[in-house]
């Protein structure tokens, strides 16, 4: 009977809540990837003043938003010895591409899901409901 059931990640359609479906992060991870995206190339430090949030809240979401592929790191290496990284977010344009690919995915899954459906599930959906 599992078949009949379809797990519904969101239920309220913002452009936040849409990426935080679409690419698995948390609504502060989308507001660190604007913030990113605004400031162009920077660095975690200035994320975090920017933000007003610890380093290590940044590091987090930088590492979240690095895995959705939605920001890239950038080795900044010093002349006189060591290095720092820089965080660079992805074109929009390039968020809203993959948002709409995944949601038609989405949307041809759940049709395929749809159809497959078999009367006999429907009804005894409907039997275990009464």
């Amino acid at each position: 009977m599992s078949k009949l059931v379809l797990n519904m990640p969101c239920n309220t359609f913002t452009l936040e809540t849409i990426m935080c479906c679409v690419f698995g992060l948390k609504a502060f991870d989308v507001a660190v990837y604007f913030e990113i995206l605004k400031c162009k190339p920077a660095k975690i430090n200035e994320i975090a003043e920017s933000l007003n949030r610890e380093r290590s809240t940044i590091q987090r979401s930088a590492q979240s938003l690095m895995n959705a592929g939605l920001i890239l790191r950038k080795q900044i290496n010093i002349k006189e010895g060591g290095y720092y990284y820089k965080y660079e977010a992805i074109p929009f344009l390039d968020v809203k591409e993959k948002i709409k690919k995944t949601m038609s995915d989405w949307s041809r899954d759940v049709c395929k899901w749809v159809d497959e459906i078999e009367e006999k599930d429907a009804n005894e959906l409907i039997n275990n409901l009464i």
